[in-house]
């Protein structure tokens, strides 16, 4: 596997860069970086006419969605399933703002069951679309407690339609007076950890389990995550999670194609910033490593606003506003990266879906035990992607994707790879390997006769490839205090500057297209999004239910069957 995020440009490559440059083009809008915020941003500005440029690092784009190929597999480094796909939710709505909604398909994952949990019992829970349905899964496993789930489903349904009436703009002072009446659940719970409800609705350790087996979705355990960044991925995928028609691997890449298409559009790989400039309250210009010097009318930076906030230079932050980038990183994972050959995943029970597999009952636990190494008892992630889509654009004929991730901690092993990369590889190996023995032995015998590559990511290799300090997974850490009015927002102190970012806005596919889209919107007055107007959860889960066994709403966009 590749050490370093550079090196696939040719010569000619670099040299069509350089003579682009040369040329002296001066952009509406410069952008730092091509992570999912900035490609949903700057897709939307490319086809209302702007120039943009954007300036990349790796050499590649996409951010945490970029993929890698090894020998002839394709695999993405760490998405693997997104909300908001069907007609009125914001990604389909996104790629239809841009004419693409008939080339960037999605397909609907099993509505029966999006997410499998194998609990230390053994006994295995589906995650269904609907969370009556949820609640009656939770009941038949463990029984007494269907209605307490139903109790705290109620609270993320409130919570839900309470953030749709919530307008996506700077609130007034006056509006807090006057409108506060309106959003009684949101007040209560802002400052709530998702541990906090489990224990206001008396949920038994076994539903605690299965609600929260996803915590690798939010790299946090529930003592520590905030209730309303629950409620966003928890609900999102409960009204539908979906899956790119073909993979994460076209759809970002037909982003970046599609702004590059676009007159006096460009993007520039393996091109770092190394300052930006700020005159008179405003970025001048930004220069990158190679001595390359850029000027645009705006600027927008999709790099980790802590992070360059010292390329900036922290004297030019008033002191109030430094302290807002002095945020706490959410933690990071192990990912395993296989590529399989003769081998029938569907026979062995996967399917169109993701299986969370836990070795204890309390999360909260085990986020302990694995921040200090100990990975005795984990919790793992397994997602076979080649099973998601009909389209073998990843795979070798005949083969198969598996991924398998767990939580873990940056400092587990970055001190051993500055030390001895030897060492460091011997560890990491380790450590997979103990995940890979508990997926052989509970769910693919003989796993590892199967294997025809094999790649293994640790905290310090997402640092490296998608410039993610601390290799954290998802920006800022998702705790009450980090996920409420005190959030960075897009603006800064700089009059042509705004963050777009996992951090200024919310993390995954769905918060960092968002987070683009909210920007543009803000940026250009074309607001094509109103969430108050968009369709509710309980619409979109009645249209899945509706169209179950002929079409569903991934599929009206597929045309295919499920």
């Amino acid at each position: 596997m590749k050490k370093y995020s550079t090196g696939s440009l040719t010569a000619a490559q670099k040299a069509a860069q350089d003579d682009l440059y040369s040329k002296c083009p001066r952009y509406d809008y410069l952008i730092i970086g091509t992570g999912m915020s900035a490609l949903s941003f700057a897709s939307l500005m490319a086809n209302s006419g702007k120039k943009v440029c954007m300036l990349e690092a790796h050499d590649s784009p996409g951010g945490m969605a970029h993929t890698f190929k090894m020998g002839d597999y394709h695999f993405c480094a760490q998405v693997h399933y997104i909300w908001g796909c069907a007609p009125g939710g914001r990604i389909y709505e996104f790629v239809k703002r841009i004419g693409l909604q008939d080339d960037l398909k999605f397909n609907l994952l099993d509505p029966d069951g999006y997410d499998r949990v194998v609990l230390p019992d053994g006994k295995a829970v589906l995650i269904p679309n609907g969370f009556n349905r949820l609640a009656t899964n939770i009941e038949a496993a463990y029984p007494g407690q269907g209605e307490k789930v139903k109790r705290f489903t109620s609270i993320l349904q409130k919570l839900r339609k309470e953030l749709r009436i919530i307008p996506d703009r700077k609130i007034k002072w006056w509006e807090f007076l006057t409108k506060s009446y309106r959003v009684p659940t949101l007040l209560r719970y802002l400052n709530k950890t998702t541990q906090q409800v489990f224990d206001e609705c008396g949920l038994s350790k076994e539903a605690q389990a299965v609600l929260i087996a996803d915590a690798g979705d939010m790299m946090a355990p529930p003592e520590d995550l905030s209730i309303l960044a629950y409620c966003g991925l928890f609900s999102g995928y409960n009204s539908g999670a979906y899956y790119p028609a073909k993979h994460f691997k076209y759809f970002v890449s037909r982003l970046a194609k599609f702004i590059t298409s676009h007159e006096g559009c460009h993007i520039y790989y393996e091109t770092p910033v190394s300052h930006i400039d700020i005159q008179d309250g405003k970025v001048a210009s930004v220069k990158t490593a190679d001595g390359k010097t850029f000027t645009a009318d705006n600027y927008i930076c999709n790099m980790d606003p802590q992070k360059a906030s010292h390329i900036i230079g922290r004297q030019h932050f008033p002191s109030g506003y430094s302290k807002k980038l002095d945020y706490k990183y959410s933690p990071s994972g192990m990912m395993i990266y296989l590529g399989l050959k003769d081998l029938d995943l569907k026979a062995l029970g996967f399917g169109r879906f993701n299986t969370w597999h836990l070795d204890q009952w309390d999360m909260n636990q085990m986020w302990k035990d694995q921040a200090k190494g100990d990975f005795s008892k984990p919790w793992i992630f397994i997602s076979t992607p080649s099973l998601n889509t009909d389209d073998r654009g990843t795979t070798p004929p005949g083969g198969q994707i598996m991924e398998v991730a767990t939580y873990m901690e940056y400092a587990v092993l970055k001190e051993l790879k500055e030390k001895d990369y030897a060492a460091y590889s011997r560890e990491k190996q380790r450590i997979a390997d103990m995940l890979l023995d508990i997926v052989e032995k509970k769910y693919v015998p003989d796993l590892r006769k199967h294997i025809v590559v094999k790649a293994i990511g640790t905290p310090s290799t997402h640092e490296d490839f998608c410039a993610a300090p601390f290799g954290n997974a998802y920006g800022s850490y998702l705790t009450p205090a980090q996920v409420g009015l005190k959030r960075l927002k897009a603006g800064t102190p700089f009059s042509n500057l705004w963050w777009c970012n996992a951090s200024s806005g919310f993390a995954g596919i769905h918060g960092t297209i968002s987070t683009g889209m909210d920007l543009y919107m803000q940026l250009s007055g074309d607001r094509f999004f109103d969430t108050s107007k968009a369709p509710t959860d309980d619409e979109l889960i009645a249209a899945i239910r509706a169209d179950k066994g002929s079409s569903s709403p991934a599929d009206l966009i597929n045309g295919q069957h499920p």
